[in-house]
């Protein structure tokens, strides 16, 4: 198989992480879900929707909101998937924003904290550090979402229609609300 065949195969999960993380900050706040972890990732001001069906292919929604709009959940509702969105993380007085990719899971766009390095060698290991750091959040919000989907896929497809649902109608979810209604196709 063809490597950009592979991509193809398997971008659904990415689509799928995008859209946990979307609905974890709106949720849950943020929370990774790590006990000690006390960062927060958020949607930041751009989002990015794609359909291989229908007339529209791709939204892109940018400044204010977007993660809260009608339009957003609309979107969602008709089939759309998260193909790009920016996010935020927070962690302390540290602050990363960042654009992902579904397909690739690649980070692009990063803004890093500011780096308390005075020499340009500290300044690099201080980089460095916040870049690895940085990743780390994102990777523990991965393998959480990872487990979620392996323990009870079901579940969680559930959870993800409800909270789409809500979204369309303009209602706003507790995780613990985010239970069995309807339609997010997957």
């Amino acid at each position: 198989m063809k490597p950009l065949e592979l991509l193809e195969q398997g971008r659904f999960l990415g689509e799928e992480f995008l859209l946990w993380l979307w609905m974890r900050s709106m949720t849950e706040g943020g929370a990774s879900g790590e006990e000690g972890d006390g960062s927060g990732c958020f949607v930041d001001d751009a989002i990015q929707l794609a359909s291989e069906r229908g007339e529209v292919k791709e939204i892109s929604l940018r400044k204010g909101n977007p993660s809260e709009s009608r339009e957003a959940f609309e979107a969602l509702s008709r089939g759309m998937r998260p193909a790009k969105m920016k996010l935020r993380i927070l962690s302390g007085d540290l602050e990363w924003v960042f654009t992902i990719n579904a397909a690739t899971l690649d980070m692009g766009t990063l803004k890093l904290p500011a780096s308390t390095g005075k020499a340009p060698h500290e300044r690099l290991h201080d980089r460095l550090f916040l870049l690895e750091e940085g990743a780390g959040h994102l990777e523990r919000r991965l393998k959480l979402f990872l487990r979620e989907r392996s323990g009870e896929p079901a579940a969680l497809q559930e959870q993800l229609r409800a909270w789409v649902l809500a979204g369309r109608s303009g209602e706003s979810l507790t995780a613990d609300e985010a239970g069995s209604e309807a339609p997010w196709e997957a």
